[in-house]
C-alpha cells in the first residue's frame, strides 16, 4: 500500500474499508461484474425451479398425478439434464463459455414461458426436460468460469456466493409463485419468471471469456506468456481419461449417487409431505418456502468461513468437513421423516436445505483445484453422470411412496446419505496429490507451447511421471526430454522401466503422476489411437509386424495414415525394398516366417513409410548379429533424415554411441544419467549396470 492510499484509507468511514475488505475476499481483486452475473443468472434460474417444487402438488393434482408419479415425473426431468450436461460440458471445453451459459438461460427463459401453457403430462414433461437443458449449462460453464475469474484464496467465498443465489431464488421464488398461483392458477408464474431471465440475458452480453488455467500456470512460477497460453481442449476420450485419473474426482463420483438420491428432490418431496401429512395449501407452501430460504444463507454464513479456514490449513480437511456436515444431514432427514407436529418437520427441513447448500460450493472448490483447467467443464459436467444412479433409487423411492407411504419413503434417505458421507470422507487421501498434478501439467504444458511459438522446440517433454501396475509403482518421477530431430538412447538393464516409459508415451500405460508433453499439447492421458492420429509411433521389441499378413501387407498397411498420398507410399515403399533386398524376395511370405533380424527390417520398413513424427523402438538390437544390427542402423538414420525424432531402447552403450548423441540412462524405475552418450563412457557406475560385451572396453 502506498502512503496516499495508506492516508485515504485513514480517513475514510469504517464501513467503506469494511466492503472493501469484503470484496477483497470474494473476488482476490479480480473484477466482481462476472461474479454478479453469474449469481443473477442462477437467480432467475432458481425462480423457475422454485416455482415448480412449489406448484407440484397442484400440477399433479390438475394432471390427475398419484404421489408416486409426481416423485417420478421429476426423476424423469432431472435425470433429462444429467444425461445432457456431459455433452454440454465437454462443449465448454472446446469453445467459449459465456456464449453457452448465455445460451442456456435463454433455452430455460423459452422453455419456462411455455411450462405456463402445458395442458397435459406429456406437454409438462417436455417443457421441463427444455428448462432443465438450458439450466444443465449452468454447472460446467458457471463452476469453470468462477475457478478462471477469480483466484485460489477467493474461490471459496465465490462459489459460495454465486450459490447464495439459490437463497434469495428459493426465497422470492415461492412468495411470488405461492399467491400468484393461489389466485390466478398453477401456469401464471411460469409465464412471469421468463421475464427476469431475459433482463439477465442482456446483462451477460458484457461478460468476457477468462484464459482457462491461467492462475494453476502461475502458480508453478510459468512465465506471463505461457500464463496467457491456453491448452488445446482434448478429445472426448482423452477428457474422459483425464478426469477417470483424478483420484479425488473418482472418489467422489462413487458418492454422489447416495449423496444424489437425497438432494435431487428435497425440495420436490418436501412440497409433497407439507401437503400428503399437514395439509398446506399452495400459498402456505409458497410462504413456508420462501421462509426456509434463509436457512440457506445461514448455512453460507457458517460454512464458508469455516471451509476457507480448513483450506488454508490443508485442502485434505475438506472432504472431512463434508463428511461431517453429511452426518448431521442424514440425522435430520430421518428426524424429518419422524417429525409428529409441523414444526418439528419445518425445524428439520431447514438443516437439511442449510446442510445441502453448505456441501455444495465446498465440493466445487475442491473439484476446482483438482481439475485439471482443459477439461473443468466437462469433469463437473462428467459428475453429474454419477447423479443418475441417484435418480434411480429416488424413482425407486417415488414408486414406493404410494405403498409403504410418504413418511417411510423419506426416512429411506437417511442412510443412503450416510454412504455417500464415509464415500467424500476417503477423498481427502489424494486430494493434495491431484492439485500438485494440476498445476504440474498445466505448466509444462504451457511453458512447452510457448518455448514451440517461439522457434524454441521441444518435442517431447515428460515430466516427474509415475507409472504403476496394479499396486506395484514402475517408474519414479522420470524426467525425459527430446527436441526435435534427435536420436535419443534410453538405457538400461532388463526391468529398469524402459518398455513402461515408451507404453506411457504412446497411451498404452496411464501415469498414476506427472505430465506428458507432445509437439506443445499435454498427452499424458491420450488414447493410443490418437497418440498415433499425432504422428507417435511404438515398435514393441520383437514384435512390430503382423505375422499372419505377409509382408506386402504389412507395408500396405503401414500406408494407411497416408493413404491418400500414393505417390509418397509408393516411392517410401520401394526405397525400404532398395535399402532392404530380402524383404523384395520374400513380399508374398508369412511375415510370421522372417527370421528376427528380417522382421525388426519390416518393423522398420513400415515406419519408413508412415513417417511418423516419433518413433519409439524397443530393443532395437537383442538378439541380432553385428552386420544386421549395422543394416538397421543405416535405415534409422536415414528416418532421422527424413525429419523423423528417434527414441532408441537399448542395452547396448556400442549401439547407443553409433548413432545417438543424447542418452538417458534408467535403473530401477529412475533416470540416473543424462548427457551426451560419449560422456557415459566417463561414468563407471553407469558401465557397470550395463550388462554387454565391450561396454567396458571403452573405460
Amino acid at each position: 500500500m502506498t502512503a496516499s492510499t495508506a492516508t485515504t484509507a485513514a480517513t475514510e468511514p469504517a464501513p467503506v474499508g469494511r466492503l472493501a475488505r469484503w470484496r477483497q475476499s470474494l473476488s482476490g481483486g479480480a473484477p466482481l461484474y462476472p461474479l454478479f452475473i453469474l449469481f443473477g443468472l442462477t437467480l432467475v434460474d432458481q425462480l423457475d425451479k422454485t416455482a415448480f417444487r412449489v406448484l407440484l402438488p397442484d400440477i399433479a393434482k390438475d394432471l390427475n398425478l398419484s404421489t408416486g408419479a409426481a416423485i417420478q415425473l421429476v426423476a424423469v426431468i432431472a435425470a433429462a439434464a444429467i444425461v445432457l450436461s456431459v455433452p454440454l460440458g465437454f462443449a465448454a471445453d472446446r469453445y467459449r463459455r459465456v456464449p453457452i451459459a448465455i445460451g442456456g438461460a435463454i433455452v430455460w427463459g423459452v422453455f419456462s414461458l411455455l411450462t405456463g401453457f402445458a395442458t397435459a403430462t406429456w406437454m409438462v414433461l417436455i417443457a421441463r426436460a427444455g428448462s432443465q437443458l438450458g439450466e444443465s449449462a449452468n454447472g460446467p460453464t458457471h463452476n469453470s468460469l468462477i475457478a478462471d475469474y477469480y483466484p485460489f484464496d477467493a474461490r471459496n467465498a465465490a462459489f459460495s456466493f454465486h450459490r447464495s443465489a439459490l437463497a434469495f431464488g428459493a426465497m422470492l421464488g415461492p412468495l411470488i409463485a405461492g399467491p400468484v398461483a393461489a389466485k390466478y392458477g398453477w401456469r401464471v408464474p411460469f409465464i412471469i419468471f421468463a421475464i427476469p431471465t431475459g433482463i439477465m440475458v442482456i446483462l451477460a452480453l458484457k461478460m468476457r471469456e477468462p484464459v482457462r488455467g491461467h492462475y494453476e500456470r502461475a502458480a508453478m512460477g510459468a512465465s506471463d506468456e505461457s500464463v496467457a497460453t491456453e491448452d488445446v481442449p482434448p478429445s472426448f476420450a482423452e477428457s474422459w481419461r483425464i478426469v477417470w485419473n483424478v483420484g479425488t474426482l473418482r472418489r467422489i463420483f462413487y458418492a454422489l449417487p447416495f449423496i444424489a438420491t437425497a438432494f435431487i428432490g428435497l425440495a420436490e418431496m418436501s412440497n409433497l409431505f407439507y401437503d400428503k401429512v399437514f395439509n398446506l395449501g399452495t400459498a402456505d407452501r409458497g410462504y413456508l418456502a420462501a421462509a426456509l430460504a434463509p436457512a440457506q444463507l445461514i448455512g453460507l454464513l457458517i460454512g464458508t468461513p469455516i471451509a476457507t479456514r480448513l483450506l488454508k490449513r490443508g485442502p485434505a480437511l475438506i472432504p472431512r468437513f463434508v463428511a461431517g456436515v453429511s452426518v448431521v444431514v442424514a440425522a435430520a432427514w430421518a428426524g424429518f421423516a419422524l417429525s409428529p407436529n409441523l414444526g418439528i418437520a419445518i425445524a428439520l427441513n431447514a438443516v437439511l436445505v442449510a446442510g445441502a447448500v453448505l456441501i455444495t460450493p465446498v465440493i466445487f472448490v475442491a473439484l476446482s483445484l483438482t481439475i485439471p483447467p482443459k477439461v473443468r467443464s466437462f469433469g463437473y459436467a462428467a459428475s453429474a453422470l454419477w447423479f443418475l444412479p441417484g435418480v434411480v433409487i429416488y424413482g425407486i423411492i417415488g414408486a414406493l411412496a404410494d405403498s409403504i407411504g410418504l413418511r417411510a419413503a423419506i426416512l429411506l434417505n437417511a442412510p443412503i446419505f450416510l454412504i455417500g458421507a464415509s464415500l467424500i470422507a476417503a477423498a481427502g487421501l489424494e486430494i493434495d496429490r491431484d492439485i500438485r498434478r494440476v498445476w504440474g501439467q498445466a505448466a509444462a504444458q504451457s511453458e512447452v507451447l510457448y518455448e514451440r511459438r517461439q522457434g524454441r522446440v521441444k518435442l517431447l517433454l515428460c515430466r516427474a511421471v509415475n507409472v504403476s501396475y496394479d499396486t506395484v509403482q514402475v517408474l519414479f518421477n522420470v524426467d525425459f526430454e527430446v527436441g526435435e530431430g534427435e536420436i535419443v538412447a534410453l538405457l538400461g538393464t532388463n526391468g529398469a522401466g524402459k518398455s513402461t516409459l515408451l507404453k506411457a508415451i504412446a497411451g498404452l500405460a496411464e501415469p498414476s503422476d506427472g505430465a506428458i508433453i507432445f509437439d506443445g499439447r499435454d498427452m499424458t492421458y491420450t488414447p493410443p489411437n490418437e497418440t498415433a492420429g499425432r504422428g507417435v509411433t511404438m515398435v514393441p521389441g520383437g514384435q512390430g509386424v503382423f505375422p499372419s499378413l505377409t509382408v506386402r501387407e504389412n507395408l500396405a498397411l503401414a500406408g494407411w495414415l497416408h493413404r491418400k498420398e500414393k505417390d509418397h507410399v509408393r516411392q517410401a515403399t520401394e526405397r525400404v525394398l532398395e535399402i532392404f533386398p530380402v524383404l523384395r524376395d520374400r513380399l508374398d511370405q508369412s511375415a510370421g516366417n522372417l527370421s528376427g533380424g528380417q522382421q525388426q527390417m519390416l518393423t522398420l520398413g513400415m515406419a519408413f513409410i508412415e513417417r511418423p513424427r516419433l518413433l519409439m523402438i524397443d530393443e532395437l538390437s537383442l538378439g541380432l548379429a553385428p552386420a544386421v544390427v549395422g543394416q538397421l542402423l543405416g535405415i534409422v538414420r536415414e528416418l532421422r533424415d527424413t525429419g523423423t525424432t528417434i527414441i532408441l531402447v537399448e542395452q547396448s552403450v556400442n549401439v547407443a554411441l553409433t548413432v545417438a548423441e543424447t542418452a538417458y540412462f534408467m535403473e530401477k524405475g529412475e533416470i540416473r544419467f543424462h548427457g551426451p552418450t560419449a560422456e557415459l563412457l566417463e561414468r563407471p557406475d553407469v558401465l557397470r549396470s550395463v550388462f554387454l560385451e565391450g561396454a567396458a572396453a571403452h573405460d
